[in-house]
C-alpha cells in the first residue's frame, strides 16, 4: 500500500475545509488518478506555515517528519499551485528527497 501525504496553503486554509483534496483522493481523481487499481492510504494532511522567509525550510521539516511516519508520496494541495509564490521552490527542494506530486484536484469554478 502507497501512503500518501498532502501539504495545503496555510492562507487558504482559513476558508478551506480541504474537501476538494480528500474528495479526489477519496475518487482517485485529479493527481490521484496515478494511483488506480493500487491501495493508497492518506497518512497525513498538513499545512505550510504561511509565506515568509522560512516557509521552504519549514515545509521541508514537515515533510521530513511526513517520511518518518511512512509517508511516500508528498502531493502539493491544488491551492499551493495556483496561489503560492513559493511553490516552485517547494518543487525543487522537496523533490531532492521525496516523490512530489504538484497538484491534487482540478480547479472548480469559482473556488480558490
Amino acid at each position: 500500500m502507497k501512503k500518501v501525504g498532502i501539504i495545503n496553503c496555510y492562507d487558504v486554509s482559513t476558508r478551506c475545509s480541504g474537501s476538494g483534496c480528500f474528495k479526489a483522493f477519496n475518487n482517485k481523481t485529479g493527481a490521484f488518478e496515478e494511483y488506480e487499481g493500487e491501495e493508497i492510504e492518506l497518512v497525513s494532511f498538513v499545512h505550510c506555515n504561511g509565506c515568509n522567509e522560512a516557509s521552504v525550510e519549514e515545509v521541508l521539516s514537515k515533510a521530513k517528519k511526513m517520511k518518518a511516519v511512512g509517508v511516500e508520496y508528498i502531493h502539493l494541495s491544488s491551492c499551493v499551485k495556483a496561489k503560492c509564490p513559493l511553490y516552485d521552490n517547494f518543487m525543487i527542494e522537496l523533490s531532492k528527497e521525496h516523490n512530489v506530486v504538484g497538484y491534487t484536484h482540478s480547479k472548480k469554478k469559482g473556488s480558490l
